[in-house]
Order: structure tokens, then C-alpha cells, then sequence
């Protein structure tokens, strides 16, 4: 994969940097200007960017206030690909770019002595995954829509979709120095499954497909019907967007569906990639590999998680959210016996299997 768009001490300083500083009034003041927004807006949590959502009589949206570290061709590049998806999937739940008065994606606001990029996206009402009733239904819905959002993508190419982000399951190894921040018991484990990546995994993925990517459909990203909390509403936040293996992104995906309380704890992801592969059949190679990814993208996130909270102590709590429940499903999958999970995944994208 080509780096062209940002370098490592870029991608380091985009983690470490401080979020914009905008008040509330701040915020609605350039609602007004630039949108002509108004009504009832608040702050909502944001791991690297400041965002506010706001409501008035056109619908809610929210304002992005984009982190000063983040490269402007970036920028661009997130705000091109749901401009992309909208021409090439208009059916599809996901945000809609606001223009400003001036006819601009990414308008240019002067917030005290910074300038800070902002983009303002239509916001979908509803409650995240983890909040809804799982199901072999919901499951479907997801995997079929993330499919199509592939398939609405395939074919969007831009430079900075060949970017260095941390997040990158391609790229797994770029974690190892933080794996420092583990405790005892989870080293070990992460270690292992880090040296085998980079042995067995990672040289495999530049033979395979690529395009650009969602690349973090995690619960928070998926957004709910809020009556019934059983039917996808949208998938939100392409901030991680890049351009990879199209393996990677069920690999991150599917990391987020393991249940470790479950009798099956593979039931939601055999649902899923069933679903998805209705509608982009898998090849052979990606099948062989994707447990491994899955595995190593839940390693990725224990360590990323705990490097983050040790920086931002203040945020820890937020930071650390979903340790608790990824470090279990990351035990529980590793407890598996030798070559289940795999056979588990050619089984579900069999044509019966739907």
C-alpha cells in the first residue's frame, strides 16, 4: 500500500493533538453564518475531531470542527467519498454533506486565533448498535448494507485514500510499540498474535483486491431505528476511510460481532458475512486470512485503547469504554479450537447458508 498522503510522525501527531477548542455559542454562531442553522445544539463526543449537533426546521446535523493535525488532502478525501456514495448509492443510509452559503464542502471558519476546516453532515436519527436488540435479522441487514456500501465505493479512487492511520489492520504492526502499555496478562497474547500477522498475514494482502474502505464499522458507527432497535438506519463516520484490502474491512467489522457470551459465539458474524457475501462473494484467499484479521484488529484495539488512555488520562474512561468486553471476546476467540472460525466462515458463504 502506498503512504503517500501522511507520514508516521503525521499519523502520531493526528493521535496525540488535542481536539479543536469552540465553545457552544462559538458553534452557534457559525451554524448561522455558514448554514443559516438554527435551534438547539449540543456537544457530542469525538475521539479526535469536536463535534455539535445541531436541529432546526430543515432536519439535525452535525458540525465537524476537523482536529489541526489532520492533512487537508484528507480532509478532502472523506468529504469526496460520501459525495462518491451519494451519486453512486443515493439508497444508502449514510450522511449527507451540507453545503455552506458559499457553495463549499469544507468552508473555512476563524475560531479565535485558529482556523479551523469544518464539514457538516446530515445527521440520522436512532441509537447505536450496542444499545439495540441483537439478532440473525439485524445481522443481515448489517452485512448487506455494508456490501453495498462497498459496491457504491468501488470505482472512487483519490490520493490521500493511500494514507498511514494507526487504525489500519493492514498495517497492524505499526501498534508494536505501544504494546508496552499492556498489562502482563495480555501481552503475551497480543505479542503472539502480532508476530504471526507479520509472518503469515501480512505478506499475503498486497496479492489481494483493494479499494477503499469504511474501515471502522463498529457499534457506535451503526445507527438503529430508534423505535424498534432492530433495523439498521445508517452507518455513520468515515473518518477512518482508506484505501485497503477489501478483506480488511470485514476483518474489522466482524471484530465487533464476536459474542463471547454465547453458547455460538460466531453467530452474528456467520449471519453477517453471509449477508455481505450475497452481494460480494468472497474469494477463497480472503476467507483463509480473515479469522486472523479478525483476531488481530481486536488486538489492535486493546493496545491502541490503553496507549490512548495513558496519554489522556482525563479521558480515560471514555478511551477505555469497550476494553472490557473486546479483551473477553479476544480470549474467547483464541480459546477456539485450531481452524473453527475459518471453517465457520466458508460455511456461511455458502448459498444454503443465507
Amino acid at each position: 500500500m502506498s503512504e503517500t498522503a501522511s507520514s508516521t510522525p503525521h499519523c502520531t501527531k493526528l493521535m496525540t493533538t488535542e481536539v479543536p477548542e469552540v465553545s457552544l455559542q462559538q458553534a452557534q454562531e457559525i451554524a448561522l453564518t455558514q448554514y443559516s442553522l438554527r435551534g438547539p445544539i449540543k456537544q457530542l463526543n469525538g475521539e479526535r475531531d469536536l463535534n455539535f449537533l445541531i436541529r432546526d426546521d430543515r432536519g439535525a446535523f452535525v458540525m465537524k470542527f476537523v482536529n489541526p493535525a489532520e492533512a487537508s488532502e484528507v480532509t478532502r478525501f472523506q468529504t469526496e467519498a460520501l459525495l462518491f456514495i451519494e451519486q453512486h448509492g443515493n439508497h444508502l443510509p449514510v450522511p449527507r454533506v451540507l453545503a455552506a452559503h458559499t457553495g463549499a464542502f469544507e468552508p473555512k471558519v476563524q475560531v479565535g486565533e485558529q482556523i479551523l476546516t469544518l464539514r457538516t453532515v446530515s445527521y440520522l436519527d436512532g441509537i447505536s448498535q450496542n444499545l439495540g436488540t441483537p439478532s440473525v435479522a439485524l445481522m443481515h441487514q448489517l452485512g448487506s448494507t455494508l456490501a453495498q456500501v462497498n459496491l457504491a465505493l468501488n470505482g472512487f479512487h483519490h490520493p490521500a485514500a493511500h494514507r498511514y492511520l494507526l487504525w489500519d489492520v493492514g498495517h497492524a504492526e505499526r501498534v508494536r510499540p505501544h504494546l508496552q502499555c499492556l498489562d502482563d496478562e495480555q501481552r503475551p497474547l497480543v505479542t503472539t498474535l502480532l508476530d504471526r500477522y507479520e509472518a503469515q498475514i501480512k505478506p499475503l494482502l498486497p496479492t489481494l483486491r483493494s479499494q477503499v474502505i469504511h474501515n471502522d464499522l463498529n457499534p457506535h458507527n451503526v445507527i438503529l431505528d430508534p423505535e424498534t432497535g432492530t433495523r439498521v438506519a445508517a452507518i455513520i463516520d468515515f473518518g477512518d476511510a482508506l484505501h485497503a484490502p477489501l478483506v480488511n474491512e470485514l476483518g474489522t467489522a466482524l471484530s465487533y460481532q464476536f459474542d463471547a457470551s454465547a453458547p455460538d459465539p460466531l453467530w452474528q458474524i456467520k449471519a453477517f458475512i453471509a449477508a455481505y457475501n450475497a452481494h460480494i462473494p468472497l474469494l477463497q484467499q480472503e476467507l483463509d486470512i480473515l479469522g486472523d484479521l479478525i483476531a488481530m484488529r481486536m488486538a489492535m484495539a486493546i493496545t491502541i485503547a490503553q496507549w490512548r488512555a495513558s496519554l489522556y488520562p482525563q479521558n480515560r474512561e471514555y478511551v477505555l469504554r469497550n476494553l472490557p468486553v473486546t479483551w473477553r471476546n479476544l480470549q474467547r476467540l483464541m480459546a477456539l479450537p485450531d481452524g473453527v472460525l475459518t471453517q465457520s466462515l466458508i460455511d456461511a458463504c455458502k448459498p444454503e447458508a443465507l
